[in-house]
């Protein structure tokens, strides 16, 4: 492959989402059951790998847990895992 077509199939991927046959099956399930909830955490991850711009009050979110002695990366999974939500996101750090 040259570079053209990989990225060309970088692109495809990224504009036709396959919620069915997905890479990584919770990102699939938020994205089939709660869209809302999807866009909010792809605009954290965006800013938290991207660059890009903060949205919302999810990186508040990751910083409360992060005080209390996890890691920021930790944290962001446990959040995202459990569809951001602070309470069950840290019984599931705590466990």
């Amino acid at each position: 492959m040259t570079l053209r077509t990989v990225m060309l199939s970088i692109q495809a991927l990224l504009t036709a989402a396959e919620p069915d046959d997905p890479q990584d099956a919770v990102v699939a399930k938020q994205y089939k059951e709660a869209r809302e909830l999807y866009d909010k955490t792809a605009a954290h991850w965006a800013h938290a790998y991207g660059g890009a711009p903060a949205s919302g009050n999810l990186h508040e979110m990751v910083q409360q847990l992060s005080q209390m002695g996890f890691g920021e990366e930790e944290c962001r999974n446990a959040l995202s895992t459990r569809n951001w939500n602070m309470e069950r996101a840290a019984e599931m750090l705590l466990s």
